[in-house]
């Protein structure tokens, strides 16, 4: 049983990364990111590559652009957006 969990996790974390992937390569070649408290910025091209290799900055990202999905479902994303605009 434990064996097939894992198999489920793996299966599920490789789906988030090609989500991800794939929301990259939509986005302009020339975006930067730059994530938490960190000075540094990232260009796409090598954020497709963290994503990919899934190290600390691919994991914070990918757990990042979930937050953002989930917000945008839920309707919180929209409503903070409107409470900036008031």
């Amino acid at each position: 049983m434990k064996k097939d969990t894992n198999k489920i996790d793996q299966e599920i974390l490789q789906d988030k990364i090609n989500l991800v992937i794939a929301r990259l390569d939509a986005s302009s070649p020339n975006l930067f990111f730059s994530s938490g408290n960190s000075r540094e910025t990232v260009s796409r091209d090598d954020m497709i590559e963290h994503v990919r290799n899934c190290d600390d900055v691919g994991r914070n990202f990918i757990a990042e652009q979930f937050e953002f999905l989930r917000a945008f479902k839920d309707g919180s994303l929209v409503d903070l957006i409107a409470q900036n605009l008031e």
